[in-house]
């Protein structure tokens, strides 16, 4: 590939992902995309592939382990698909590997189908029975009787083996793909293996009453075939690209070890809201805003807030390394904008998270805002790479000390 072809390809790929603005549960994506600037290319923080004409191009991930974070949020979260979709939401060029929406769309019906409909029906008999009636040819007995829903049971299981049938030609299509990218989509699939699951078990054995021949009134169910969703526009021009989100991706995975290493259940406690006794994870959201939605009108949208009585700290999850360098300016500035606006304490507190941290710096950082109030920040590594329960268990011990 030449150095224009290059060049092309990776601004038909941005332009193509800069179609998504948000996740389909809400979240906005404010990932950097792939860019050219002068001579050289980046990859942005978005991992894939993307092929073109002849050519593939590959943007690797930066850690080795990185199908590990989406495993990692599935096996903490569970069913917790209100906020597991932010991560598994991979856009794929590709239609055959962006089947999640209509699939689940799809399972979500059959599962209410086999749930709520009956499963015995009542049916009329004539020549037997109790009743009488009168016809054209004179008096008959007439009865009624009760039947299985077959007609239930064939639609459901049509419907679970449409699904099934998308799943097995896009895992067809993922082992071709990057080791990495190759991991984080069939973690994907599996998540919609587990639904077909959900809804064959609710099913139960009424899946053993199948003919396969009527459908009844659930026909509209059952013969819709699971087809992938066209992102954007600019599908047929960028060809076949499978690309996650790698920033959200670590933003959920940082979510999920402060959720793991508070060491109690939890629950829901609203969208993009977990609560863990007598403390409160927020993701992408803040519980209160002083001045910014006053101004604005919208409320700002940290990475991660944890909130614990009247304490609220900030967590800031940055997917890079920073090594011998603090933070970037924006990024710094949008941290005291956080800690002035949103947290809450006697001494305003945020962490900041990466895939390694600046050396030969004070830790936490500390500066007196005014009178009686101080501002610290902590950094602690959190590398997929490696265990960083110590890292996460230290920056909730400094989250939870007295001010």
């Amino acid at each position: 590939m030449g150095k224009e072809e290059l060049r092309e390809a990776i601004l038909i790929l941005r332009a193509a992902l800069g179609e998504h603005s948000r996740l389909p549960s809400g979240v906005r994506v404010d990932t950097p995309r792939p860019d050219v600037k002068g001579e050289k290319a980046f990859g942005g923080f978005w991992v894939g592939v993307f092929e073109i004409g002849d050519f593939e191009i590959v943007i690797r991930p930066r850690v080795e382990k990185y199908g590990e974070m989406l495993a990692r949020i599935r096996r903490a979260l569970g069913d917790v698909s209100w906020i597991y979709l932010t991560a598994s939401s991979i856009y794929a060029g590709d239609s055959r590997l962006a089947i999640y929406g209509e699939a689940y769309r799809l399972l979500g019906e059959l599962w209410l189908l086999a749930s709520r409909e009956p499963r015995f029906l009542t049916e009329r008999v004539v020549g037997r029975g109790s009743r009488i009636g009168l016809g054209a040819t004179g008096p008959y007995l007439h009865g009624r009787r009760r039947v299985r829903n077959r007609a239930l049971a064939n639609a459901v299981v049509l419907g679970v083996r449409r699904v099934a049938e998308a799943v097995d030609e896009a895992y067809e299509i993922a082992k071709t793909l990057p080791t990495g990218v190759r991991e984080v989509v069939e973690e994907y699939l599996s998540l919609i293996s587990r639904g077909a699951e959900a809804v064959l078990e609710e099913l139960g054995d009424m899946a053993l009453w199948i003919d396969g021949e009527d459908l009844g009134g659930y026909w509209h169910v059952a013969s819709r075939a699971v087809k992938g969703h066209s992102w954007g526009r600019l599908r047929e021009a960028v060809g076949r690209y499978v690309m996650i989100p790698s920033t959200k991706l670590y933003e959920l995975y940082v979510y999920v070890l402060f959720l793991e290493n508070l060491g109690a259940p939890y629950r829901k406690c609203g969208d993009f809201c977990l609560e863990v006794e007598n403390a409160r994870l927020y993701f992408n959201k803040a519980p209160l805003s002083r001045l910014v939605k006053k101004l604005s009108g919208r409320s700002p949208k940290p990475d991660v807030t944890f909130k614990r009585g009247s304490s609220i700290s900030i967590i800031e999850a940055k997917y890079r390394e920073l090594n011998g360098r603090g933070l970037g300016l924006p990024d710094a500035v949008r941290i005291a904008a956080y800690l002035g606006d949103v947290a809450r304490n006697g001494k305003l507190k945020a962490v900041v998270t990466a895939l390694s941290t600046p050396q030969g710096i004070e830790n936490p950082v500390r500066a007196k805002i005014s009178n009686g109030v101080e501002a610290a920040v902590y950094y602690a590594v959190v590398n997929p790479d490696w265990d960083s329960s110590g890292e996460v268990r230290s920056a909730l011990a400094f989250i939870m000390s007295d001010p």
